[in-house]
């Protein structure tokens, strides 16, 4: 079983790539989402050049709806606080904040929040800031704060019931694409595929700007849709990730171990690629060691044929990046006895 570490504000420099590769890294993911050019350009051409058998992973940003870019602050909501959503061109209109603890949000949306007329309840930070829908029109969604926390640009936000029906590869997407294959990537990643189509078109996209190179196509499962398509979508894929992060504000949270189990039987039997993201070793953002759930989810991931662990928050912000990927090596090679 493969480990995929994720390069951010706590591995994103020279060093920390040595650092990485050497206590068990198979494969480095950089994350599309937050991006600097210049700088990935330079790590990834340093990591091609000294280690040779290190994969590079391209994770698109995707169609994942987030705080907009023209959101300039940072608000701390707590419980009871009224939260208006509104689309960028209604927020250019109105104030950031007005009195009594009421916040006007930008969301990056291509359309107008209509598409979001069946959401009840809107998510941020993986399920962790809760807002429940009270009114929604095309432009401003009012909402209230049931669990708080910090909101900034570029925060993700989950709106289950969202019509991502007409959803395809984003601007950025191509231009990220293009970039990546450009500098030679191994693997690029789709976020929130919902629908063959979108992986057909990746597919269309890529084949038609690698000028001849070969390169493997993930779907990101993060959405009730990816799952109910998860069959077609496979057929279109090389490999497929389980963005759990995502997952648990898309789906009631105690069936994703049932969701889980469900699509690693069907990777077996159609011989395709696994990956498990986020969650898998969360507690050592803090610790120094493991939970006993933690482990056994790592044992029957590599016992069910799981093809690769991907570590993102555990590493890129957590407190011990390094030792968190040398306690994944060992378990690994615990468990592969």
């Amino acid at each position: 079983m493969k480990i995929i570490c994720s390069i951010g504000p706590k591995v994103n420099n020279i060093d920390s790539i040595d650092k990485l590769i050497k206590a068990g890294t198979d494969i480095l993911r950089f994350n599309f989402s937050h991006i600097n050019y210049k700088d990935t350009e330079a790590l990834i051409d340093y990591t091609q050049k000294k280690y040779k058998n290190i994969s590079i992973l391209q994770d698109l940003a995707g169609n994942k709806i987030r705080v907009s870019r023209s959101f300039h602050h940072q608000y701390k909501v707590f419980a009871g606080d009224t939260v208006y959503f509104c689309s960028e061109n209604s927020y250019k209109e109105r104030k950031d904040i007005i009195e009594d603890r009421i916040f006007y949000v930008p969301l990056s949306f291509r359309k107008d929040l209509s598409l979001l007329k069946s959401t009840k309840t809107i998510y941020m930070k993986d399920g962790t800031m809760e807002f429940e829908v009270l009114d929604n029109n095309k432009d401003i969604i009012k909402t209230v704060v049931k669990r708080g926390g910090m909101i900034r640009r570029e925060k993700g936000v989950n709106a289950p019931g969202v019509d991502r029906s007409f959803m395809g590869l984003t601007a950025k997407d191509k231009r990220d694409i293009i970039w990546g294959l450009n500098r030679g990537v191994d693997i690029i990643c789709l976020s929130y595929v919902c629908y063959a189509e979108n992986m057909k078109e990746f597919r269309t996209f890529v084949n038609k700007n690698s000028n001849g190179r070969k390169v493997k196509l993930w779907a990101k499962i993060e959405s009730k849709e990816g799952i109910e398509n998860f069959q077609e979508i496979l057929s279109e894929s090389d490999g497929v990730m389980i963005g759990r992060g995502d997952l648990i504000s898309e789906i009631n949270y105690e069936e994703i171990p049932i969701v889980q189990e469900n699509i690693i039987k069907q990777i077996k039997d159609n011989n395709k690629n696994i990956i498990i993201a986020t969650y898998v070793l969360d507690s050592m953002k803090k610790n120094i060691r493991p939970t006993l759930s933690e482990m056994s989810d790592i044992y029957y991931f590599l016992k069910n044929g799981v093809y690769a662990i991907m570590l993102a928050g555990e590493v890129s912000v957590g407190s011990r990046p390094i030792l968190t990927v040398s306690t994944m090596k060992k378990l690994i090679e615990t468990y592969s006895k």
